[in-house]
């Protein structure tokens, strides 16, 4: 088993990633969401041609749609979490945790800009990648020549988690993005890799930090490759709340920050 310096008891924050947004903070989201509106359908165009230019539209103005009509119930800050989580662990600052699941910092206060500004460059960074795989995942077709759905997503996964390995056996937690069998980008996640249990290069147990689960330790089974599995991705998450299915995972593009500057 390799595992991190990272402890969600200690590393983590003790508060559960569950908000309430005020309008500023859902007209940030909704900004940062149109901004790769038109980035995601050119780049969906280029990859597909022709059916890019059809389905990649149509993808897109799906799960804008889905957005607007349930941001309104607020959304959790699992990026931002993770990001900031990290930051202090790598500046090998005392982390302010909170006292308990419900105490969350409350709008303006310099702890829940802090996790905002995390959260939005999480967004800036990888909401794109999030994009193109739920649009890969159900509106391009897996037959040839066009090979989207869960079977690329299984590929590109396999190819992610060999990159992301040894940066874990060098003592370095992951931040990944997780993609699941919906098209409602907000449906994923971000969580934190700290470890790993297994040798296997196609099956292995990944050790997190879920901003969704407080002071514990999480864990996700992958299979990249299982008979019967018809392409996709096998997996078996702990969890206490029964999640949509796997389908793919990355690195996210993170960078350190410093929690202290103003």
């Amino acid at each position: 088993m390799t595992k991190t310096a990272f402890r969600p008891d200690m590393h983590g924050f003790a508060f559960a990633n569950s908000w309430q947004f005020d309008e500023v903070e859902r007209q940030l989201m909704r900004e940062t969401f149109a901004r790769y509106h038109k980035w995601t359908i050119v780049a969906g165009a280029a990859a597909f041609g022709l059916l890019g230019a059809v389905l990649v539209p149509i993808g897109v103005s799906a799960l804008r749609k889905k957005l607007e009509a349930e941001l309104a119930q607020g959304y959790g800050l699992c990026g931002g979490m993770v990001f900031a989580a990290l930051d202090y662990h790598k500046a090998h600052l005392a982390l302010p945790r909170g006292d308990g699941p419900n105490d969350r910092p409350a709008s303006g206060t310099p702890l829940r800009g802090y996790l905002w500004k995390r959260q939005l460059q999480s967004l800036a960074k990888d909401l794109p990648r999030f994009l193109a795989w739920l649009i890969l995942l159900n509106y391009v077709p897996s037959r040839w020549p066009f090979r989207g759905g869960p079977a690329w997503l299984l590929e590109r996964s396999l190819e992610e988690w060999q990159a992301i390995r040894p940066l874990l056996d060098a003592g370095e937690p992951v931040p990944l993005g997780l993609v699941r069998a919906t098209n409602y980008v907000f449906d994923n996640h971000q969580v934190l890799a700290i470890g790993y249990r297994g040798t296997n290069p196609t099956h292995t147990t990944v050790h997190l930090y879920d901003p969704n689960y407080p002071d514990q330790e999480s864990a996700i089974y992958l299979a990249f490759s299982e008979p019967g599995s018809n392409g996709a991705l096998l997996s078996l998450e702990e969890s206490r709340h029964p999640a949509k299915p796997l389908r793919g995972i990355f690195r996210e593009r993170y960078t350190p920050s410093d929690p202290t500057a103003p």
